[in-house]
This record gives C-alpha cells, sequence and structure tokens, in this order.
C-alpha cells in the first residue's frame, strides 16, 4: 500500500494555524498537533522522571507530574535548557508522530496526512515530513489576534524574537497560505491547496 503523504504545517505565532488544520480536518483530512503529544508526555510519570533527572525535581507538581508553569520558569530565558528539552521530547514526539501514521494508514486509504509542528524549522524537523505548509499572516494582524487571546505584548515580542521571522518560514515552505482578510478567504486558500496536490496525484 502506497504511503500517505506527510505534511508538516507551521507558521507564525498567531498566524491560523490551528484554524487552518480544524478546515482540513472538516475536509476530512486526518490532523495532528505536536502540541498535545508534548502536553500528553509531559503528564505521563515516566517521561516526568527522565525530565526531573535533567532539570531537578523542583520542577515537579505534588502528583509525580511536570508542573509546566515551574517547568516555563526553568527554561523561560535560557536557550540551552531549552534545546536540551527540546532534545528530550522531540524523539519521543516523532516516535507517536510515526505511530500515529502509520495508524490513519492502516484504518483506511489516506493520501494525506497533515502535523501541526509550531517550531518545525527551528527545532530541525523539516526533513521528517514531505513537504511543509506554511499559514502566514503579517505581524501586525498577528499580534492583534494575541492580544485579543490575552496575551500581553511582552511575552508576545518575547516569543517572536525566539523563533524565525514570517518570512524566513514562507522562503523555507513548499507552500504557503495566507491569513489576512477572514476566514472565508482562508476556506479558499485551504481549499485550492488541497486541489493542487489532488491534482498532482491524478497526474
Amino acid at each position: 500500500m502506497k504511503r500517505p503523504l506527510l505534511i508538516g504545517l507551521t507558521g507564525g505565532i498567531g498566524s491560523g494555524k490551528s484554524l487552518v488544520l480544524e478546515l482540513l480536518r472538516k475536509k476530512g483530512i486526518p490532523v495532528l498537533q505536536t502540541d498535545h503529544l508534548g502536553h500528553k508526555l509531559l503528564s505521563e510519570k515516566a517521561f516526568a522522571q527522565s525530565i526531573a533527572r535533567h532539570f531537578g525535581r523542583g520542577v515537579l507538581g505534588k502528583n509525580g507530574k511536570i508542573d509546566r508553569q515551574k517547568l516555563g520558569r526553568e527554561i523561560f530565558n535560557n536557550a540551552v535548557q531549552r534545546v536540551q528539552l527540546n532534545r528530550l521530547l522531540h524523539p519521543e514526539i516523532l516516535k507517536r508522530v510515526e505511530a500515529w501514521a502509520r495508524q490513519q494508514a492502516r484504518k483506511s486509504l489516506r493520501e494525506l496526512l497533515v502535523v501541526e509542528v509550531p517550531l518545525l524549522f527551528e527545532t530541525g524537523l523539516a526533513p521528517f515530513f514531505d513537504g511543509i505548509l506554511c499559514v502566514s499572516s503579517p505581524l501586525g494582524l498577528r499580534r492583534k489576534r494575541l492580544l485579543k487571546r490575552g496575551w500581553n505584548l511582552g511575552e508576545i515580542k518575547r516569543r517572536e524574537k525566539s523563533q524565525w521571522t514570517q518570512a524566513q518560514k514562507n522562503q523555507k515552505s513548499d507552500w504557503v497560505i495566507f491569513n489576512r482578510n477572514g476566514r472565508k478567504e482562508l476556506q479558499y486558500a485551504v481549499d485550492r491547496w488541497v486541489e493542487s496536490l489532488n491534482k498532482v496525484k491524478r497526474q
């Protein structure tokens, strides 16, 4: 059986990645969010012990699981610690993405799978995927969306500083979907992208 095309979905913070994922899901395309996998990992006691060996038992809560707020404070302004955390998280996340992709392929004749990875380029995971789809929005619009969600400007700028710029992500991606003028236009862009892949497969 032919392996499904595995696409990595990324973009700047506030660009609309989750909305694109929702639109793809409604089209019947299997989707996965690596952030959810990461949160699940941090809630598992066995993995929590591995994290505690590197960052100290101070990152654990009373239940023996990772306290994400404590861990966040530990790596907040420490790039070395963030890299170390990623080295622990990402191999296990990739194993689970691979397991999910195999499961989806067995379930039915899926030809396209999409996995959202917010820091796909920053963490060096691009080679893992068959292609990269980037969701792109102007900086001012992205900040406006995040402020509406309750973020403060200082936190937004700190996150932006630790990530590739939207322009860099656009340039390195195989496809770019622009999210600038509301859901209707975004839906149209998503539909066109899926149809472009279908045309390639039919040729």
